[in-house]
């Protein structure tokens, strides 16, 4: 295994401006490009998690936010590129786990991808919805109703669901995604990082807060379309 060689040929950033904008990058992108790509995240998540809501129960709802995002997914974003990058490169942090771009390599990278998030996604969730269920007393989420389930909170079918849309996205709109981003301007980028971050965290800080303090989800609004 070798090291991660960087995508871009050309750097996004003069010498000047990473000097006198601290420019932060991580791998491939400088930290504000990423950080708003982790908040459009947020936003695909929320819609995610209510367009499956909507299909198997005939629900939309709040999802406990205020506004329609959900941290969460940022969160899961930065894991996923910080740790294993994109399917067809992936990595483990630095290193490479298949140096060579021809097919059958990429095919083993995407392997290997898909067999890494299962595997987080499947225990995570497990996790995540025994430790909020044991400290607020609130069950979270139940795919009880659904076949292979494990526990009530995880089972081979939305993981499996769940895992090939992180490959689709990590690898056919995340690229794309940043190279969009890239190109606006880097003080409005700011703006929206710092405007739209804050709005967006104190929302899910609200919603841990009452869930782990006053032992209730938020419940902001619900359609019911099965009723």
């Amino acid at each position: 295994m070798e090291k991660a060689k960087s995508s871009h040929k050309t750097p996004i950033f003069t010498k000047e401006e990473v000097n006198s904008r601290k420019i932060i990058k991580m791998y491939d992108y400088d930290i504000s490009h990423l950080w708003l790509a982790s908040l459009v995240f947020a936003h695909i998540g929320y819609w995610v998690e209510n367009l499956f809501r909507l299909i198997s129960k005939g629900i939309l709802d709040s999802r406990n936010q205020l506004l329609p995002f959900l941290f969460c997914y940022s969160i899961a974003m930065w894991a996923l590129y910080l740790a294993l990058g994109t399917p067809k490169k992936a990595r483990f942090f630095n290193i490479r786990i298949i140096n060579k771009d021809d097919k059958k390599s990429q095919t083993l990278s995407q392997i290997y991808y898909f067999c890494t998030v299962f595997f987080f996604v499947f225990f995570g969730e497990i996790v995540v919805g025994f430790l909020f269920e044991k400290i607020s007393g609130i069950q979270l989420w139940n795919y009880s109703g659904i076949p292979l389930h494990v526990t009530q909170y995880t089972s081979v079918p939305t993981c499996t669901a769940m895992s090939l849309g992180v490959m689709i996205l990590m690898e056919y709109f995340f690229t794309p995604l940043m190279k969009k981003i890239q190109k606006i301007p880097y003080d409005i980028l700011l703006k929206i990082d710092y405007i739209a971050g804050a709005l967006i965290v104190a929302d899910y800080l609200i919603m841990t807060v009452s869930i782990m303090v006053f032992k209730t989800a938020p419940a902001y609004w619900t359609i019911n379309f099965r009723q």
